[in-house]
């Protein structure tokens, strides 16, 4: 409402002083008083006829060029602009009006390097750009939007200013213009190491994973380094005169339970809650391959349980709630994680995933490897090495037969993430 009676009253404005110009000429004579008359006549004009044009009829729509994305790609979107009348503008400022979740960038693993491990993912988006309609009915032009964070982000609004040739009069209105797009957390290449040769910890977890029915070949491929010798087929060697060896089907699927933190944390590192969004959907993705039946488990304020599966579908179910997951109200992980294992039924491996570790939770932890067959812990931390705290408290857990794998941020900034249980 105050930006029309700026303009009505910008526009009587326009036609006092063309009046005043007009009795001057009539009044005073002359030519240079007709000439400040007749020279300002057609400005004035233009001035009345463009605070008279509507910004209310132009159209303005924008086209997303994906709508779905990996944190930290970058999004090229597309205005087209519309407009019946093609009165001259001289320019036209575009705005766009970004909303508070694309507030933050995501550089993918680059953000996990040293240099940049402070953590601040906050950044201040804003765009204009400055157009030049002049006759031009319809015109388009492209915009780029770097380093998406993770989330569902909706774009819904538009800012169009224009003005005459002196800016005496100013024009702008918000166009209302839904757009989403969908950015999944980072993937990171996950390979699991195994120190296999002997029975240290972890070495019976990693057997689990490879775990297959020896006694029924299913059919038979080219001899690979790592193959057992009891595997070579030689008949079908000496067919076709190559090192043949023997295929197995897996004996059964394992069932497997990833376990999520969801809980907020005080003074814990920014970029450690994103860290452990992005391990358990990589771990998830790397252990759907090797079609195992895993679920997915995420404490907060209350569980989110995803049950077993290994087939694609239920990894989509699983990405979409880690699409817009964050951290919930600070609580004790350690007593919901102990009524949580209660409840469910026993799996073959534990997978829990942490970024914060105290002495209640070390005894929650050892209590529930008393019911399980496996247990692993994948411990994210934020600096380079553990801290003395930290070690003393990990401690017995490496002497309750848990495999225990230490992932610092800067790990994070190479690929692939090497899961090593020792």
């Amino acid at each position: 409402m105050k930006k029309h009676i700026r303009i009505i009253l910008r526009s009587i404005g326009v036609l006092v002083l063309m009046l005043i110009l007009f009795c001057y000429a009539m009044f005073q004579g002359g030519f240079v008083s007709w000439f400040l008359f007749y020279g300002y006549l057609p400005i004035g004009i233009y001035q009345l006829l463009f605070a008279l044009y509507p910004l209310r009829t132009w159209q303005v729509s924008r086209e997303i060029e994906h709508p779905v994305y990996q944190a930290g790609d970058d999004m090229v979107v597309k205005v087209h602009i519309k407009r019946r009348l093609p009165f001259p503008l001289l320019y036209c400022t575009f705005e766009e009006q970004f909303p508070a979740s694309l507030m933050k960038e995501d550089t993918k693993k680059t953000k996990y390097l040293s240099s940049q491990t402070s953590g601040q993912m906050a950044v201040s988006r804003k765009l204009i750009r400055m157009l030049f309609p002049l006759f031009r009915r319809h015109f388009t032009f492209s915009y780029s939007v770097q380093s998406l964070p993770r989330g569902e982000h909706t774009l819904d609004k538009v800012t169009i200013q224009t003005g005459e040739i002196f800016g005496f009069i100013k024009k702008s209105r918000d166009f209302q213009i839904e757009s989403t797009c969908i950015v999944y957390p980072y993937e990171h290449q996950v390979r699991f190491i195994s120190e296999t040769a002997s029975f240290e910890q972890g070495g019976v977890l990693s057997n689990q994973l490879q775990q297959m029915n020896t006694t029924i070949a299913s059919g038979n491929r080219e001899y690979a380094p790592g193959d057992r010798f009891a595997w070579i087929d030689w008949k079908q060697s000496a067919r076709k005169q190559t090192m043949m060896t023997k295929e197995f089907d897996r004996e059964k699927s394992v069932d497997i339970l990833l376990v999520h933190d969801n809980l907020q944390k005080e003074k814990e590192h920014p970029l450690l809650y994103e860290a452990s969004i992005e391990m358990s959907l990589s771990l998830l993705k790397e252990l759907t391959k090797k079609k195992n039946a895993t679920s997915f488990l995420s404490i907060g304020d209350r569980a989110h349980v995803f049950e077993a599966g290994h087939h694609e579908q239920q990894l989509e179910v699983i990405k979409r709630y880690l699409l817009t997951a964050r951290p919930e109200e600070q609580g004790s992980f350690s007593l919901r994680f102990r009524e949580e294992i209660a409840q469910l039924n026993q799996a073959d491996i534990i997978f829990l995933l942490l970024t914060s570790i105290d002495a209640e939770l070390v005894q929650a932890i050892q209590e529930a490897k008393q019911r399980m067959k496996h247990f692993a812990i994948i411990y994210i931390h934020p600096e380079k090495y553990l801290s003395e705290e930290e070690k003393h408290l990990l401690e017995p857990l490496y002497f309750s037969d848990i495999a225990v794998q230490e992932l610092s941020l800067e790990h994070l900034g190479a690929d692939p993430v090497e899961v090593i249980f020792k």
